[in-house]
């Protein structure tokens, strides 16, 4: 299949497509007699991997390290899920931290506004010290 339909068949732009090419995640093309880009179910089912963790906060180094011997050969008898497993894990603990280090400001931002609040309801200065050191 041509670049215009691999791109339609999983959503990703053809600028996309060659970029991935370009940096690894995908293996080169092979080259008709007209030239054209051709590629094969491998490069749809490497897209539809490569998409999906992306969707999941993976970096594109991240995502070439797990994919692998996948992106040289078959891509779902050389995945190796192992590593794909433990990059989950790793990524996961991120994203706690990430929701942890969220939550903690938005309980800051919660006390800084109602101490603004009250502050303004008592005609006070909108900043004073005691809500900068509490906050």
């Amino acid at each position: 299949m041509q670049i215009g339909e691999l791109s339609n068949i999983t959503g990703v732009a053809a600028h996309t497509i060659r970029f991935y090419e370009a940096r690894g995640l995908l293996p080169k093309s092979t080259r008709g007699s007209n030239g054209y880009r051709s590629y094969d179910q491998q490069s749809v089912r490497l897209l539809t991997i490569i998409q999906c963790a992306k969707r999941l906060g993976f970096k594109l180094e991240n995502i070439a390290e797990f994919l692998g011997d996948a992106i040289t050969s078959n891509a779902d008898e050389k995945l190796d899920h192992d590593k794909l497993l433990q990059r989950l894990d790793v990524r996961l603990q991120e994203v706690d931290t990430l929701m942890a280090t969220l939550e903690a400001q938005r309980s800051e931002i919660l006390t800084f506004k109602q101490q603004l609040k009250n502050n303004l309801e008592q005609g006070q200065c909108l900043i004073s010290m005691e809500i900068l050191e509490t906050a």
